[in-house]
């Protein structure tokens, strides 16, 4: 019997494969119900369902549809596995003469053009909200995402990644011995301290606009975050650029300002940990670290 799709008498079995392409608001469906060869059950087996596969789940009614249509092409597919292959001639047929043909030139160009679209897309917010993940893989990247204003969860979960970073490089342990040398290794860390008040300034920027909102009412998370956790982040931010002041300008141990400077450093000190004692307290207010 001749395969309904290439026309070379060969061993035929029916089989219905269905496409899918969701549109978010709309579909584009295909079916294929035909008596076919091994040779062209595999090509539009094949071309159905990676199309389908790729870009069949955008949509509502897509995305309930694409698991079934995929689980039915498996289903009809497998069922023609024991299909004989088609003879010698049948298969050494030039490209292009009486061979099956899937779509054409414009149908593949649309869906290589749509399937890149969507999957970048899908992709980018993927990676926009595994804010973690990218720190670590592709920081540049990530600071290009969230680097601006704090206007959703994710962009404050970087904030906080960043203000973490910073302390613990402001905190580390002075290694040297001299003021001199002591003064050279603090200042080094400027780049931090300057990342540090630009994400203090984002976080209580946004944290106004919660407090007028007052979305802490209901919010034991939310309350922690206005009440705690932005007041102790302000006052180190505060303390420690007051503590770096005063180290700028101080090149020789006085009498005279060796007070300021003992009392700048007592002030850092008492405010890193009123912020870590705050942070071990997340976890009561229903909030992570």
């Amino acid at each position: 019997m001749p395969c309904e799709a290439c026309g070379f008498d060969a061993p035929v079995k029916h089989v219905k494969f269905e496409q899918n392409i969701g549109l978010f608001y709309a579909r584009r469906s295909l079916t294929l119900d035909r008596n076919l060869c091994r040779s062209c059950i595999k090509r539009y087996f094949r071309s159905y369902t990676l199309t389908t596969l790729f870009l069949g789940w955008w949509g509502l009614i897509s995305f309930v549809l694409t698991p079934i249509i995929l689980i039915n092409n498996i289903r009809e597919y497998w069922s023609a596995r024991k299909l004989a292959d088609p003879g010698i001639a049948a298969m050494n047929v030039p490209v292009g003469l009486n061979a099956a043909s899937v779509g054409n030139n414009r149908s593949f160009a649309f869906k290589l053009a749509y399937g890149i679209l969507v999957w970048a897309g899908v992709l980018a917010l993927i990676a926009y909200n595994q804010v973690g993940f990218i720190e670590r893989h592709a920081p540049a990247l990530n600071a290009k995402m969230h680097g601006g204003d704090i206007t959703d969860g994710s962009d404050g979960e970087y904030a906080d990644i960043q203000v973490g970073k910073d302390i613990v490089a402001l905190e580390a342990d002075i290694k040297g011995k001299t003021w001199t040398d002591m003064r050279t290794e603090l200042l080094a860390r400027s780049s931090y301290l300057d990342d540090l008040n630009a994400e203090n300034a984002k976080i209580q920027s946004r944290i106004a606009i919660e407090r007028k909102a007052n979305l802490g009412a209901n919010d034991s998370c939310e309350q922690w975050s206005i009440s705690e956790f932005a007041p102790a982040l302000n006052s180190y931010s505060l303390a420690a650029s007051n503590l770096f002041a005063v180290a700028k300008n101080i090149n020789q141990i006085t009498p005279q300002n060796s007070a300021d400077l003992k009392t700048a450093s007592e002030q850092e000190d008492s405010a890193v940990k009123r912020l870590h004692k705050v942070l071990s307290e997340s976890d009561v207010a229903g909030c992570g670290k």
